[in-house]
């Protein structure tokens, strides 16, 4: 069943008073004859419309103020603070750029700065920390 075809309730009657206002005309046509047949019949539809026109009235009187002058803009924009580019420190950079250097290194380096196993029964921490095969001396 589409929107279209859904039959009138009052989720879909609060959903169309919020989207079109509390003037039926303003409402898809295909709508306004359900609509109107269930304000008629549903007791708490009469309190919906009342508060949907409070708010097209507050809107009414929103769209009849004057707009605003440009010196008041500019006044606004001016006082508005002001969004700086963020600096950067080069040494902060530097830093980063050594450390991200250094981790490759140690990540290369395939566990030859790694303490030997000491005991041959530890053979998990063997494996995690000791050099693999390619880069052990071939001596």
């Amino acid at each position: 069943m589409t929107r279209k075809e859904e039959a009138m309730n009052r989720e879909r009657f609060a959903e169309l008073l919020a989207a079109y206002g509390a003037d039926f005309r303003r409402w898809p046509a295909e709508t306004r004859a359900d609509a109107a047949t269930f304000a008629a019949q549903d007791a708490e539809a009469s309190a919906l419309i009342a508060e949907a026109r409070e708010l097209d009235s507050l809107l009414d009187e929103a769209r009849s103020m004057p707009t605003p002058s440009a010196d008041l803009a500019e006044r606004i924009l001016a006082s508005a603070p002001r969004m700086q580019r963020p600096s950067f420190d080069r040494r902060a950079v530097l830093a980063l750029a050594a450390c991200a250097v250094f981790g490759v290194v140690i990540g290369y380096s395939g566990g030859l700065l790694a303490p030997p196993a000491v005991a041959e029964d530890d053979g998990y921490f063997s494996m995690a920390f000791e050099a693999p095969t390619a880069f052990e001396d071939e001596g």
